[in-house]
């Protein structure tokens, strides 16, 4: 069972249930929304701290055990990066993708894909070499056009195995 949290304003939650049922075979459930806390904010940067989010996620339901993922609209980065469109803390059981950057007519796919992509680190799978594969890496939207929805046969075995 995975917890989907949105960002205020956010409803992305029936696309993304259907996409991580479908490919990890994870039942979801709507665990409502939240807003960005303030000090997840980097003036510096005009970006949000990603690891800052997914610890206020980590901590909107501290009993469960469940897998969580929250939905932002914010630009969001990690130490080392420029930005990124979502982030795995397997400590914590808990992922975040951002939308601000998967914009445009691909935008419910791009999303999708970052959302099973993320939810595959927290289920231990770690980035794939092949391009097809939802687990490589994006470095561009056009990385994640590029890329399935779908796990390779070599990271589906390691799922199953």
């Amino acid at each position: 069972m995975i917890e989907v949290y949105q960002q205020e304003n956010c409803d992305r939650y029936a696309s993304t249930a259907k996409a991580l049922e479908k490919e990890l075979m994870l039942k979801t459930v709507s665990a409502g929304s939240f807003s960005v806390p303030s000090n997840a904010f980097n003036p510096l940067r005009h970006q949000h701290d990603a690891m800052a989010i997914i610890d206020h996620v980590a901590a909107l339901n501290p009993v469960s055990k469940n897998l969580k993922i929250g939905i932002v609209q914010v630009d969001i980065y990690s130490q080392g990066m420029n930005f990124i469109f979502g982030l795995a803390d397997p400590l914590s059981h808990t992922a975040l993708v951002s939308t601000y950057r998967l914009s445009g007519e691909n935008i419910h796919k791009r999303i999708c894909k970052e959302v099973v992509h993320e939810v595959g680190h927290l289920l231990g799978l770690s980035h794939c070499s092949d391009t097809s594969c939802v687990m490589c890496f994006s470095n561009t939207v056009e990385d994640t056009d590029r890329k399935e929805q779908t796990l390779c046969s070599e990271c589906r075995r390691k799922l199953e195995g």
